[in-house]
C-alpha cells in the first residue's frame, strides 16, 4: 500500500513526459515541414533519393579501384562496407514492422506529404543508410574535407525526410544511432578480425596488401 501512491506519481510523471516528448516531436516536423521552400521540393526528393543511390555506388567504386590497383585493403573496405548496409538493412527490417508506427501526414492533416512512403515510420530507411553510409566512410578514410561532406551529406538527408514530411524528428533521431550504430559495428568486426579477412584477401592473384 505505501508504494501505491509512489506508483502513481511514476505513472503520471511518465505519461506527461511522453506527452510532452510527443508535442515536441509533432511541433518540430510542422515546423520544418510547414516552413520549407516549396520551390526547393524537386532538390529536397532528389537528395533524399541519394541515401540509397550512394548505398550502391560506394562500395562498387572501392571494389573497383582495388581490382584494377591490386590493393586488397581498398577491397577490403568494400565488404565491410557492405557488411555495415547489411547490419543496418536487418535492424531496419527488424524495426519497421515491430514498431509500426504511422507515418505523420496519416495521422495528423497538417502535414503535408510530398515523397511518397507506403511503410511504417520508423525508423527511417533513408537517414539509417545515410548515416551508415557517412559513418563508415569516416572511419575509414582520414580525409577532413571527405568526413565534412559526408557528415553534412547525411544531416541533408536526414532533414529532408522531415521536410518532406513522411518522417518525425524521433524517427530520423534514432536512425542517426542506428546507422552510426551499424557503421561502428562493423568496423569494429573488420579491425578485429582484419588479418583473416587479409589471409583470405591474399589468396586473390597479385592483390598488394596496402594497408
Amino acid at each position: 500500500m505505501f508504494l501505491l501512491p509512489h506508483l502513481a506519481l511514476l505513472l503520471i510523471l511518465t505519461t506527461t513526459l511522453f506527452e510532452a516528448f510527443a508535442n515536441l516531436d509533432l511541433a518540430t516536423l510542422q515546423l520544418l515541414n510547414g516552413s520549407r521552400a516549396t520551390d526547393l521540393d524537386f532538390l529536397l526528393l532528389t537528395l533524399t533519393v541519394t541515401a540509397y543511390g550512394l548505398g550502391a555506388l560506394v562500395p562498387l567504386c572501392l571494389y573497383l579501384a582495388g581490382h584494377f590497383r591490386r590493393m586488397a585493403s581498398l577491397k577490403l573496405k568494400a565488404y565491410q562496407y557492405v557488411f555495415a548496409m547489411g547490419l543496418n538493412i536487418l535492424f531496419i527490417g527488424l524495426l519497421k514492422y515491430t514498431v509500426d508506427r504511422p507515418r505523420p501526414f496519416i495521422t495528423h492533416d497538417t502535414i503535408e506529404q510530398i515523397a511518397e512512403a507506403s511503410s511504417p515510420s520508423f525508423p527511417s530507411g533513408h537517414t539509417a543508410f545515410a548515416f551508415t553510409a557517412a559513418v563508415v566512410l569516416v572511419l575509414m578514410f582520414r580525409s577532413p574535407v571527405l568526413r565534412g561532406l559526408m557528415l553534412t551529406w547525411a544531416l541533408l538527408v536526414a532533414y529532408s525526410r522531415l521536410a518532406l514530411g513522411v518522417h518525425y524528428p524521433s524517427d530520423v533521431l534514432g536512425s542517426m544511432l542506428l546507422g552510426s550504430g551499424a557503421a561502428l559495428l562493423s568496423t569494429y568486426a573488420f579491425r578485429k578480425h582484419r588479418e583473416q579477412f587479409y589471409t583470405l584477401l591474399r589468396r586473390s592473384r597479385n592483390l598488394k596488401i596496402v594497408r
